[in-house]
């Protein structure tokens, strides 16, 4: 299992179009199953917009990850 801590906007941009195009699945694919435009997920994938949890979550189904939420000590 690949573990990655995100602190940015861009890393998690990035993050997501890797793995988006390590499945062939398509902008257009992704937000109809998001309920979002080909848009919304091209301006997620260049960091241009906040992603919602909603949204992160739905994508986590389609693209396989898991989002945890680690407190630090």
């Amino acid at each position: 299992m690949d573990t990655r801590i995100i602190q940015s906007k861009k890393e998690l941009a990035e993050v997501l179009k890797i793995r988006r195009h390590q499945l062939k699945i398509t902008q257009k694919s992704l937000a109809d199953f998001c309920n979002l435009s080909h848009n919304g997920i091209s301006r997620i994938e260049l960091a241009q917009t906040d992603v919602q949890l909603s949204t992160l979550l739905k994508m986590s189904k389609v693209l396989g990850f898991k989002v945890v939420l680690e407190m630090e000590s």
